[in-house]
């Protein structure tokens, strides 16, 4: 088999894997929910400026917008655009998984810039339409995967010294998500390795500046509090350093997640062990140009960081590891995957084996990703609170965007939050309102004392709906 055959059989396999993915029933995460509620009121209203309480750069979202216009939203017979809910699932995630799918061919084309050898490339791109977190965030409508993506272009571009484009991708990358300042580090790294002159830098310096410039543009022609400074609210730590008794225990539970960068803990773990092996059994050839040790600081130094810094340990935010994780991985394994001057059995048994593995870890449901089936079943739930009059009162304590998204971009009842049970019973007796409201709980979260607060301010509660974890008691008052 050729190299171009090669390539794109791998290529094909991501596909194949990503699409399955897609095609799952799951409701969105929070997040999800979330972002995709301003994809949708873009899609729909025309709100291009994303109006609201967004601490998260645009793009993703507007690529997802875009699909949901593209593929999802409709015009009902009085003219009104409309978009299903579970339509806008598939509409908000088809942009993600199609750049996962790109991913794989990018990072064949940047192991073969960054080492010159086509087993190298080849290994690169098998690990990652392999890798269990490239499955899990695919087919999500998270913006990681587009700082995942713009990221690896941006690496791309700049060990085939192209930097200017570089500059342009790690801008990209800036404009998907924050956390693509922490690929700067790397860049610098590189920068130095390859001693690239002023000039150069400069180049790649020029697009990165601008598109940050227009980006704060955006964000300063938004009526509403800056991405940049929610975005801190939300996520900087109250204290950078951990309490260093704690240090271990989150190197442990960083440790605990990348175990699945590559596959299951085990076969991360083995391919760790071949990679470091590699050398001394095979004796291969060092690569045209070794960049490996760059990544392998940065790898280690991002884990270290994160352990010591008071970040939140949610997996995806290790994505941004995983294509210099790939890179170390595939250099040093030349000898082991489809090296053409060695046997091709058992490279040929290792990639099949790695396939199977994939499959198998897919038919199992992988612990990464998105909501995992935490919220099956709110779509059911929005059709029944829909189903209630015109301007019924609904008091939702807990699910929030989730909610909001599945009961769809018009609807027409009064949604209420309140974030105690003494504020709620306060605010329901304030309100001069006969009909039955409803408020929505969940089995597996304590809401007696809501139940309590209410029925002592004199209204009766009755069970009206109970699937999966939902459950909704009709409140009417007494008499």
């Amino acid at each position: 088999m050729n190299s171009f055959c090669a390539r794109l059989l791998i290529v094909l396999l991501a596909g194949a894997l990503q699409f399955h993915q897609l095609g799952r029933d799951i409701r969105f995460h929070p997040d999800e929910a979330s972002f995709m509620t301003y994809a949708r009121g873009a899609a729909v209203n025309g709100a291009w400026l994303l109006p609201g309480a967004l601490d998260k750069p645009p793009l993703t979202i507007y690529f997802s917008a875009i699909s949901m216009v593209a593929t999802g939203v409709v015009a009902d017979d009085m003219g009104v655009l409309r978009l299903d809910p579970l339509v806008g699932e598939f509409a908000a995630r088809l942009p993600n998984v199609i750049m996962a799918i790109l991913l794989a061919g990018l990072m064949m084309r940047l192991s073969g810039a960054a080492f010159g050898d086509e087993a190298v490339a080849l290994a690169a791109g098998l690990l990652t339409a392999l890798s269990p977190y490239v499955l899990a965030f695919g087919a999500t409508a998270f913006t990681d995967m587009g700082l995942l993506f713009f990221s690896a272009l941006a690496l791309y571009w700049l060990e085939c010294q192209g930097y200017r484009k570089a500059g342009l991708a790690l801008g990209l990358a800036f404009w998907c998500k924050q956390q693509a300042l922490l690929l700067l580090p790397l860049v610098v790294l590189l920068l130095m390795a390859k001693q690239a002159r002023r000039a150069s830098v400069i180049r790649l310096a020029q697009p990165l500046t601008l598109l940050a410039l227009l980006l704060f543009v955006w964000d300063a022609a938004r009526p509403e509090t800056s991405v940049f400074l929610l975005g801190s609210v939300n996520n900087m730590p109250a204290q950078w350093i951990v309490d260093p008794a704690e240090w271990l225990d989150r190197l442990m539970e960083w440790a605990r997640l990348s175990l699945w960068l590559l596959g299951p803990p085990v076969v991360t773990a083995s391919l760790l062990g071949l990679a470091a092996l590699s050398p001394f059994v095979v004796g291969a050839a060092p690569p045209k140009e070794r960049h490996a040790p760059i990544y392998l600081i940065y790898l280690v130094a991002y884990i270290a960081l994160h352990s010591v810094l008071d970040f939140n340990q949610y997996d995806r935010y290790l994505l941004l590891v995983l294509p210099p994780l790939i890179l170390v991985v595939s250099s040093q394994l030349p000898g082991l995957l489809l090296r053409s001057r060695l046997q091709k059995g058992p490279s040929l048994a290792l990639a099949i084996g790695l396939v199977l593995v994939a499959f198998w870890s897919l038919g199992n449901g992988l612990p990464l990703g998105g909501d995992r089936g935490r919220h099956d079943g709110i779509d059911d739930l929005a059709r029944y609170l829909n189903s209630k009059p015109v301007a019924t009162v609904i008091y939702d304590p807990w699910l929030g965007w989730e909610l909001g998204y599945y009961l769809g971009q018009w609807n027409n009842k009064r949604r209420v939050h309140f974030p105690t049970a003494e504020t709620l019973a306060e605010g329901a007796l304030a309100l001069a309102e006969f009909g039955d409201r409803y408020l929505v709980a969940l089995v597996d979260r304590e809401h007696e004392d809501w139940i309590a607060a209410l029925e002592t301010a004199g209204f009766v509660l009755t069970v009206d709906y109970e699937q999966n974890r939902y459950i909704v008691y009709r409140i009417s008052r007494a008499g």
